[in-house]
């Protein structure tokens, strides 16, 4: 049985925003997902072993506020959860980001086939690769993947907005009123290739790991209040505990009433 050298701990946490019926948020800490649409509140931890060389992790922010939310984001992690549980050490790290491109189109093709009336769900998707110490990070939407090394927050992902698209354009700065009322306006999210055949996450290459790295993968809720100075403030006043409560507990003081999921990786 392989000994990898990269060690790993991870949790995630999610609850409900104060002006949903229903935690519309999931995600996946390995084999661990949300599995009821009306569980509020739910959270999971655990350290890695040297069984696995790969490990999967996502969020999922269900659209729509409403009826439905919650099952395209149930939907997703489901479909991510089956390519976890495929995960082996015989497979290439090229056939695995196939597989996870892959649950991207099956999770869009799940939620338009529904007899729900369901809009889609974002997604924020991130792969560890023991053997080669690296992570890859995939997306749809604005849900966002980050990397936390020597003290600085990379933001890995791109927001799939029409805020941060007229941003990118020079359209306007993120001082003008209008940028506040597109941010929710996505161009992308698992859901909305009607046809079933064409869908194509955003994604990152390999990228190589360090010792006291750590990954954050968060919804919305979270980085639509605090920004990336905010979240890497409180990531450093908590490295030795995990920072997922501190950054849930951030986001509702700072005025979110939004769904709020996050996972954090520490890299050992």
């Amino acid at each position: 049985m392989p000994d990898y050298k990269l060690s790993f701990s991870a949790a995630g946490e999610t609850c409900r925003g104060t002006n949903h019926e229903n935690n519309e948020d999931n995600f996946l800490v390995g084999s661990h997902y949300k599995k009821e649409c009306d569980t509020d509140r739910d959270s999971f931890s655990f350290t890695a072993t040297n069984r696995c060389r790969y490990s999967l992790f996502a969020v999922f922010d269900g659209m729509g506020g409403g009826p439905y939310g919650e099952y395209a984001s149930l939907y997703a992690a489901e479909e991510f959860y089956n390519v976890h549980m495929k995960l082996n050490d015989k497979l290439s790290p090229e056939q695995v980001s196939c597989m996870i491109s892959d649950a991207f189109q099956t999770a869009n093709n799940r939620i338009i086939r529904s007899p729900h009336m369901i809009l889609g769900t974002t997604a924020a998707v991130c792969v560890l690769d023991r053997e080669k110490e690296s992570a890859q990070f995939f997306w749809s939407g604005d849900s966002r993947g980050y990397l936390y090394r020597d003290k600085i927050l990379f933001q890995m992902t791109e927001d799939q907005s029409k805020a941060a698209l007229s941003v990118k354009n020079g359209l306007y700065s993120k001082d003008d009123p209008r940028y506040k009322s597109d941010l929710n306006k996505l161009t992308a999210f698992i859901g909305m290739d009607a046809y079933g055949y064409e869908f194509h996450p955003l994604e990152t290459t390999w990228i190589t790991l360090k010792q006291d790295d750590m990954i954050f993968l968060m919804t919305d809720g979270i980085s639509s209040v605090c920004s990336n100075y905010a979240i890497r403030a409180v990531i450093q006043k908590n490295t030795e505990l995990f920072a997922t409560v501190p950054l849930l507990y951030s986001a509702s003081s700072s005025g979110s009433q939004d769904d709020l999921s996050v996972i954090q990786i520490k890299i050992y």
